[in-house]
């Protein structure tokens, strides 16, 4: 069955410089504010449309659009 409906094109603004910044945290904690609230875990991995989260055994996965900030931290 052919689908009706045409899906709306995506547009992900991506921004080398903060990418290559996040790539070098790879491993390390970090609190990410989104625009819906904040959440801490080790980084994974950072892709061209999201970044992934570890927290405990769950895992996270936050598209780019909803990030505004990332913050290393030191854990004790």
């Amino acid at each position: 069955m052919e689908c009706k409906f045409k899906m709306p094109d995506t547009i992900t603004i991506f921004e080398p410089c903060f990418m290559e910044r996040l790539l070098s945290i790879v491993g390390m904690h970090v609190v990410v504010e989104t625009s819906r609230n904040t959440q801490s875990g080790k980084l994974l991995e950072v892709e061209q449309d999201h970044i992934v989260l570890k927290n405990g055994s769950s895992v996270t996965f936050i598209r780019w659009q909803q990030i505004i900030s990332v913050m290393p931290i030191e854990r004790c």
